[in-house]
Parts: C-alpha cells; structure tokens; sequence
C-alpha cells in the first residue's frame, strides 16, 4: 500500500528556514554548571520528618535519566508549531483533546468493537440512556487500558501528550494538502488489493543462506515447516506462530515483488526455493488461496476513498516527524553539560548501529555471490525495501514483512 500512498502525493521537505539557530538559542547559566542547579533550584518542594527535598534534587536525577528524551520532544514541537505558522495554521486546546481521545480509541478499537455493536443498537432503538451508559463503559475501559499500556512501555503521559500535540500541528499541515488527491485509478487498485483473491502463507526467514540450507535440511527430512519456522525462523513477529503471515493479494504494495511473485506460484502445501528480499532469505509455504470478495467498487468506493486518505494523512505525519527528528539533532544547541554528554552518547550509538546494518548488508551480499559460485542461481533479489512508515489499512498487509529486520 506505501507505493499507492506514495502515489497520492505524500513527502514533504521540512524548510530549513525553521531551523534554530544557535544565536538564537538562551545563554547558559554557566558553562560548567548544569542549568537545572541554578539557585532557582534551592526551593524546597517537600519535607521529610522536616528535612527539605529541593527542586535541584528533584531535577537531578530527572534530567540525568529522561532529561534528553523530553528535551528532543520539546523540539520537535517547536518545530511543528514552526512549520504550522509557515503553513498559517492554527490549533485550538480542543483540536489536542480530539486528538488524544481518537489516538486511544484507535489503540483499543479492536476490543471496543463488541461494545460499539451494542452502542448502535442502542442508539438505532432510541435508547439514549444506554448507549450513553456504554460508551462511558468504553471510555473508562480505554483509558484504564491506556494507563496500562503506558505502564509497559515505561512511557510517561506527560511524553505521550507531547507526541500528540505534535501530531496535532503535523495533521493540521497534511490534511489541506491531500484533499483531492486521490485518483479514480488509485481506488480501483486499492479495491483489487482489499478485495481481490487473496493466499495464506507461512514463513521462514533467515540472514544466512547457510541458515536457509539448515532450514530445507529439516524440512526434507519431514519435520512440519511450522515447527522448523518457530525454532529457526529470525521473524520476531511470525515466529511464534508458526510462521503464518496475514492473508495478501497480488495488487498488495506492502510485500516485495519477488516474494508475491514466489508465493502466487505455489500449489497449497508446496514450499519454494529461496527468496531473497528485505535483506533476508526466505522459504515460503503456500496454505490456502481464497477467492476474491463478492463485492462491488461502487458500494464501497467512499469508504476505500476515505481510508486511503487517512492512511495518506497518517503517512505524511510520520514523514514530517521523521523530518522535524532529523532537524532537530542539527539545530539543537545543547549548553547543558550533562544534556550535551546525554546527545553524544546518542548519536554515537546511532552511528554504530548504521555501521551495524552496513556490516550485515556486506554479509548477505557476500554470502550471496558464494551461492552463485557453488550452484544454481537465486532468485532475483527485490532488494531492501525502505520501511513503511504507516501501516497498511486494516484489510491489507503489513508496510513490510512482520518483523523482518
């Protein structure tokens, strides 16, 4: 789906007339001393059995483990309100609040779905009073599961609401910019991805094709290809079940072409020769093929229409963020000792793990040129993909393989 939403007219290049410069940027307290141990930081924000608890105690060890973190939030929404007033758009407190409630009903949408069932009913039959009580019963569900949620992730609110309200100045930019920019063309080929026939498959994937050989050994000597996928197979999202993918068609934009091609050519139960994409090697197990959906373009038209835009809207946003990201680790003039050893360490970690990615993408090369050496030759590769940074509407599939590295 990403060409597709490619094909709308998405990318955006953040000006760099919004970059801050450093002349701009507030004077230090001192050039040794943190800014957060000014006197300022004297003032007592507790007491224990009379002892004082300063603010500078307080912020110390804030600042020390999440103090960079916030402080790259707080940029970035600099630079969306920046590029909301090039843009001569505005927000509004209530525009925030829309913002936060939709971003939460959409994480639990799929467990609220039973409960929106009964709130139509009720709303369809009149009774306002019930559906009332069901959709505070669906908001009060959300929000414990929202708490929960941030609870895993280790994730503060106060960091999720920053995240919002830069979504909020990002959208806000987006939306004037994709209206009408869907084509007839694009929503008759997102019809024939959403409802045209469509296979299951399972996976292996793999980083070596030593590791493929392994993998074939194994299932030549008749051990179920669900079990040799959970126990070998390096897709961290597929691995555990088996292997099995979600359901695509030909038309899907999400999987490479090499790997639809291989797959589309399966018989059920038939496993294919090696294929490479992503980065990775892959055997593919074709389960079942299903027919296409007895569904007409005309009644479903709009509803692909409006999911496409917001899919393009959601799309755009996360290239904008991925943007303002990258400005604000240019422009940003840290001045506060510990904060500026914080960013450093960061970027160098960042560097290693580009060198990382550099090194695996040499081995694959290398182990693939030993391959052509030794025998027959692989498949063409599709070569890595760039990462979606949207996932695919519900009914399609994922922007790239399920967990593939």
């Amino acid at each position: 789906m990403k060409k597709l939403l490619a094909g709308i007219g998405v990318g955006l290049i953040v000006s760099s007339s919004l970059a801050v410069r450093a002349a701009d940027a507030p004077a230090p307290a001192s050039a040794s001393v943190p800014a957060w141990s000014a006197a300022s930081s004297d003032s007592v924000v507790a007491r224990v059995n009379g002892a004082p608890v300063t603010m500078g105690q307080l912020t110390k060890p804030l600042v020390e483990g999440y103090g960079l973190s916030v402080l790259l939030r707080l940029v970035q929404l600099e630079l969306a309100k920046q590029i909301a007033v090039q843009n001569k758009v505005t927000i509004s407190p209530e525009d925030i609040t829309v913002e936060r409630n939709v971003t939460i009903e959409k994480m639990f949408q799929d467990s609220n779905a039973k409960l929106q069932g009964r709130i139509d009913k009720a709303r369809e039959t009149h009774s306002d009073a019930e559906a009332a009580r069901l959709t505070a019963e669906m908001k009060n569900d959300n929000e414990r599961g929202f708490q929960q949620f941030l609870e895993s992730q280790h994730q503060s609110e106060a960091d999720f609401n920053l995240v919002v309200e830069t979504n909020v100045y990002l959208r806000k930019v987006s939306e004037p910019m994709l209206a009408g920019k869907i084509t007839e063309e694009q929503l008759k080929q997102a019809f024939s991805a959403m409802y045209g026939e469509t296979i299951e498959c399972r996976l292996i994937q793999c980083s070596s094709v030593q590791e493929i050989q392994e993998a074939k050994r194994r299932l030549k000597a008749g051990e179920p290809f669900e079990k040799v996928a959970r126990e070998l197979s390096r897709n961290e999202s597929t691995r555990t079940t088996g292997g099995k993918l979600p359901a695509f068609s030909r038309d899907m934009q999400g999987f490479p072409q090499a790997f639809k091609d291989a797959a589309f050519a399966l018989q059920p139960g038939e496993v294919s020769d090696m294929v490479q994409a992503e980065g990775a090697y892959h055997l593919i197990m074709l389960e079942k093929r299903n027919a296409p959906r007895v569904v007409k373009f005309e009644d479903v038209k709009e509803s692909i229409r409006r999911e496409l835009y917001d899919r393009a809207v959601q799309l755009t946003i996360r290239q904008l963020r991925q943007q303002i990201q990258d400005q604000a680790l240019k422009v940003l003039v840290v001045e506060d000792p510990v904060l500026k050893k914080q960013l450093e360490t960061r970027l160098a970690r960042q560097k290693n793990e580009i060198k990382d990615r550099d090194e695996m993408r040499r081995q694959i090369d290398k182990d693939h040129d030993q391959q052509k050496e030794k025998g027959p030759a692989l498949p063409p590769p599709s070569g890595p993909e760039p990462a979606a940074p949207v996932p695919a509407p519900a009914a399609s599939a994922p922007a790239t393989l399920p967990g593939a590295r």
